[in-house]
Order: structure tokens, then C-alpha cells, then sequence
């Protein structure tokens, strides 16, 4: 790397600073000020008749004090790794409450958008080289079909049809991890079809798009009038070109790979971090809903200035001082 690829990393790396300083104070003004008191989510409802006993339980969890110092106090544990102690989920620290549950998320949002990206790129270039034939009408309209589609509603049907009716899949992936390696298999087809299904309409008209415009470029012209060989010129020429604006496509759908899919986890009971922010919410626990937070909105970030880099590496006519 260069002086300058340097110099833009390190300022870059610095405008983190600012970014996550306000979305941590945004998150947790919004959090604080939504409706419900997470004293009461935890308490039976005998518990709660009695404003002693509430007014300690909201002392004892922190929540009497004025919100900027609890904001204080939260950001400075979060400067030194500490994410905080869950109000419920056994009063786990958060840290070790995400850590059980990485993986698990890391695993079915990665081969769901990878296979989005196997299927999507190939149909999406068939589609661009034979433009307004029946496979390109085809592959537009199952691109419209698979954006339109809710994903909870396709869960759910795949459950009923698939797992009820048919027997043939599990209807939720409770104990899977414990599974061994080939029966983990069947865990996964529900989810990974209900995640994969829009990556593979997205992608697929995004590649269709930039193909079609990457073949009527001059340079292609002059490869086909040299009398290169049809392949050869799509995938010796027009294909690595066209790939350049993919890059910034797939770079932003990383950071769900840390976020998770909330609702599709939870219809599947995927003990992945979606999960894990579902039922946090439902129980207001403040600090299991800032730390996934704080994860996921730091993974864009980071994905976003590892996108420049990769898009400088693969298109050296852009460099780094004119993205900047």
C-alpha cells in the first residue's frame, strides 16, 4: 500500500469516531424514550402494584438516574469492552450472550448470501446476453416475484407445506446445533431458501443491469471486430468490468451477516442473534438491544471503507484520493 492508501485509511478510521459516538447517543435516546419500563417487563404483575418494590427494582437496574448519566455510564463500560449485564436471559453479561449466538447467525446469513451470489451472477449474465428473449422475461419476472415477496410469509408457507404436510424438514431449528454434521443439513434449506430467494432476485437484476451496460461499450465492440470469440470477449472482457459495481452491491449486505434476519430466526427459533434481539425487545433489556446495536452499525462501517479498498484493488483506474 501506498502513502496515500494510508493516510486514507487512518482518515477514514478516524471519522468511526464521531459516526459511533452518534449512533450511540441516538440508539440510546430512542431506546430510553420508547414506550415501556423494562422494570415492569420483568416483574409479575403483584410485583408491580407496589411502587416500593418497583422503585427499587428501577434502582437497582440503574434506570433512576437522569438519562445522561446513564448514558455516561453505559459509554464508558462500552469504551472498555464491557457491553453491560442483560436485565434478563439469567443476567448474562451481553458480551457472552452475543458470543453464543455469532455463529449461529455468521453460519445461515453466509451461505444464504453466498448462494445468492453463485445463482444470481450466472442468471444475471445469461440473462444480459440473450436481452428481451423468453429467459430474460423470465428471470425479470422472478426477480419482481422474489423482491415482492414477503419473507415471512414464504417462512411460513414452507413451514406448513413442506414441514407439517410433507414431514419432510424440521418445522424449527431448535437443537440443531447439537446435531451432527450431515443431519445439521435439513436445519438449514427452510432458512437459507427464505434468506437466498431475494439475494438472488437482487443481485440478478443488479448483474443484468450492469452487463447490459458493460457489452455495449466501445471496447467490447473493437474485441468482437478483432475477431475474438464470443466467450472470450463476455468473460475475458466484459465479465471482470461488469463484476466492479457488484462489489459495492454485496459490500453493503454484508453487515446483515452480524445482524441477523429478526423475524425469519424467530418464525424458525434460529438461536442466532435476530433471535436473540426479538426477545429482547419484547422484554425491553436495554443493553442486549444496544449491544447488537452498537455490533451491527460498527460492521457497517467497517464494511463500507473495506469496500473502497476492495473496489481500488479490482478497478485500478479509481484510486483511493477520488473515492475519498
Amino acid at each position: 500500500m501506498t502513502a496515500d492508501s494510508w493516510a486514507y485509511l487512518a482518515r477514514r478510521v478516524l471519522q468511526l469516531i464521531p459516526l459511533l459516538f452518534g449512533l450511540s447517543v441516538i440508539m440510546f435516546t430512542l431506546i430510553h424514550i420508547a414506550p415501556g419500563d423494562p422494570a415492569l417487563a420483568m416483574m409479575s404483575p403483584n410485583a408491580a402494584n407496589n411502587p416500593q418494590y418497583l422503585e427499587q427494582t428501577r434502582k437497582n437496574m440503574g434506570l433512576d438516574k437522569p438519562l445522561p448519566v446513564q448514558y455516561v455510564k453505559w459509554a464508558g463500560n462500552l469504551l472498555q469492552g464491557d457491553f453491560g449485564t442483560a436485565y434478563t436471559f439469567g443476567r448474562k453479561p451481553v458480551f457472552d450472550l452475543i458470543g453464543q449466538r455469532f455463529w449461529s447467525t455468521v453460519e445461515l446469513q453466509a451461505i444464504a448470501l453466498f448462494l445468492g451470489i453463485f445463482i444470481a451472477v450466472p442468471v444475471g449474465i445469461i440473462s444480459a446476453t440473450r436481452q428481451y428473449s423468453a429467459i430474460d422475461n423470465t428471470v425479470t419476472v422472478g426477480s419482481f416475484i422474489g423482491l415482492a415477496l414477503p419473507n415471512f410469509w414464504l417462512a411460513l408457507l414452507l413451514q406448513i407445506w413442506i414441514a407439517v404436510r410433507l414431514g419432510w424438514l424440521p418445522v424449527i431449528s431448535t437443537g440443531q446445533a447439537d446435531a451432527p454434521f450431515p443431519e445439521r443439513i435439513k436445519y438449514f434449506i427452510m432458512p437459507v431458501i427464505v434468506l437466498a430467494l431475494p439475494n438472488i432476485a437482487y443481485f440478478a437484476r443488479f448483474m443484468r443491469s450492469s452487463m447490459l451496460e458493460v457489452v455495449n461499450q466501445d471496447y467490447v465492440t473493437v474485441a468482437r471486430s478483432k475477431g475474438l470469440d464470443d466467450r472470450a470477449v463476455l468473460y475475458g472482457h466484459a465479465l471482470r468490468n461488469a463484476l466492479i459495481p457488484m462489489v459495492t452491491v454485496i459490500g453493503l449486505q454484508l453487515p446483515r451477516i452480524l445482524g441477523g434476519a429478526v423475524i425469519i430466526e424467530q418464525i424458525f427459533a434460529w438461536p442466532g442473534l435476530g433471535q436473540l434481539a426479538y426477545k429482547a425487545i419484547g422484554q425491553r433489556d436495554y443493553p442486549v438491544i444496544l449491544g447488537i446495536t452498537m455490533i451491527t452499525g460498527a460492521a457497517v462501517m467497517v464494511v463500507n471503507i473495506l469496500t473502497d479498498f476492495i473496489y481500488v484493488l479490482v478497478d485500478p483506474r479509481v484510486s483511493l484520493t477520488s473515492r475519498a
